[in-house]
């Protein structure tokens, strides 16, 4: 049997100040019932909440972008509120421990009107718990990457159609939003269903902090099963540049692991067009080999198969934008080094990080690319039924990968070294290519055909086995 009012500790996955379960206050919705009581009706009358407005301007987000007007009930008015009703020999409000979730409930009853609430939120910064956060572990991830390296698209593929690339016989993932109203949680999903509709890609984020997205994942290993909440960060890549370590941005701190997209836009393969004395360069091509028959034939059936066409760099360059500030704003290197300056090597040594080379459909095109041999490893769309992914192929990009990453994206590897475990991968949230389109006054970027993700969970779920197994949980 359960203890009675365990009192638990963890960290608000907003403001990261420690809180205890029994500190919590609650969000409540009453649509529109009004009660006898003018104590009741007081508290179930939406008002600014004025410390998470505060919360919120400092993390960059404007009063009149937030729901600002809500019904809040914490400790101090549950304690205000009871001494008006006992006063007028009315029913007590109660705040009741949950054995199930160790958490609290809220109720209160005047007749046949029973207000009740099971939205806890934070003390400190009344941001909306998720659900089941006292009863179980939470990994924190946080994406990285240069502005436009693709991190939020990224994380609406994962959302699609019910986190279905996350889904495995032994694995189930769904939502944990604590609530599911909030306007940003709504965003996200309807952008993630426009994306998997059709083929509409969300806007780029905004220079602010955005609120994570929670989901509860149960792994099973025989007879056993392994709940964990996952909570995901997307920062815009200015302010992880700009201020990591200080301010709204100080996130990184507290992350068990990182994603860092890395755009294709950043490879050596186009920059070599630019400049003929780029570092590197004649060893690049001299690594080179010509293909032999049978590949040449493989690499160009798996290009029909895939509506593509193998081009060159020359080609590619083409369909991108060249000029400096365009390049330089991408470089991955320089959002690991302000990841490295804000949490110091103390801090980097406990951190894990999924170096992640995003948009891969684009290097589909390449045959500088395709000339690497086992390169259809790169692009292979195999979904997985049971387990995390396929290990043995992903071993085998590892090796592939350090030769990419260390031959065209400036040798980024230099920059893993000190993290506690690192590891290479290569994704596409899309597996398509894109085309602008004018919606009246609004550009939108959306898919040319059917979105294919190639791969785009095994970052994630790399992330979260590591977690499992230093915690013994795959043993």
């Amino acid at each position: 049997m359960k203890e009675k009012n365990v009192v638990i500790k963890k960290k608000c996955p907003y403001c990261f100040l420690h809180i205890s379960n029994d500190e919590t206050g609650f969000l409540l919705k009453t649509d529109g019932a009004r009660f006898i009581s003018p104590a009741l009706n007081d508290v179930v009358t939406p008002k600014k909440d004025i410390p998470y407005v505060l919360f919120w301007n400092a993390m960059g987000i404007p009063e009149e972008q937030l729901d600002a007007e809500r019904m809040i009930v914490d400790n101090q008015i549950l304690t205000e509120l009871n001494q008006e009703l006992n006063a007028a020999g009315k029913t007590l409000a109660v705040k009741n421990y949950d054995p199930d979730n160790y958490g609290y409930t809220f109720s209160a009853r005047e007749g046949a009107i029973h207000l009740f609430s099971n939205t806890m939120i934070c003390p400190y910064c009344h941001n909306a718990l998720p659900q089941n956060f006292f009863r179980y572990d939470m990994l924190m991830v946080g994406m990285a990457g240069s502005v436009d390296s693709g991190k939020t698209v990224y994380i609406n593929s994962l959302m699609m159609d019910g986190y279905h690339v996350l889904q495995r016989d032994n694995l189930m993932v769904r939502n944990a939003a604590g609530n599911t109203s909030d306007p940003s949680h709504l965003e996200m999903e309807k952008n993630a269903d426009l994306l998997f509709r059709q083929g509409i890609c969300p806007a780029a984020t905004s220079k602010a902090f955005r609120k994570p997205v929670f989901m509860e994942m149960t792994y099973r290993i025989e007879e056993r099963t392994y709940p964990l909440l996952v909570a995901i960060y997307d920062v815009a890549g200015e302010l992880i540049k700009e201020n990591t370590g200080a301010g709204r941005t100080g996130f990184a701190r507290h992350m068990d692991g990182f994603i860092c997209m890395v755009d294709p836009a950043q490879m050596h393969l186009e920059h070599a067009v630019l400049s003929q004395t780029m570092p590197d360069e004649e060893q690049v091509l001299s690594k080179l080999r010509l293909l032999s028959p049978e590949e040449q034939i493989s690499y160009q059936m798996m290009s029909n198969k895939n509506q593509k066409q193998v081009r060159d760099a020359n080609d590619f360059m083409k369909d991108t934008y060249h000029n400096e500030d365009y390049i330089l704003e991408r470089k991955a290197e320089m959002i690991l080094d302000s990841i490295r300056s804000g949490l110091g090597e103390t801090l980097l040594h406990k951190k894990y990080m999924a170096l992640t080379l995003g948009k891969s459909d684009k290097l589909e095109e390449i045959g500088e690319i395709r000339a690497y041999p086992a390169s259809q490893l790169l692009f292979e769309r195999e979904h997985i039924t049971h387990g995390f992914f396929n290990m043995e192929h992903h071993f085998l990009r590892q090796d592939l990968l350090a030769e990419i990453f260390d031959q065209k994206v400036f040798r980024l590897q230099r920059n893993l070294d000190d993290y506690k475990e690192s590891s290479l991968f290569v994704i596409s949230s899309l597996g398509c290519e894109t085309e602008v389109i004018q919606d009246g006054a609004q550009e939108i970027v959306k898919a040319v055909g059917k979105v294919r993700p190639i791969r785009v969970e095994e970052p994630l779920l790399w992330l979260i086995m590591k977690y499992m197994q230093e915690r013994g949980w795959l043993d």
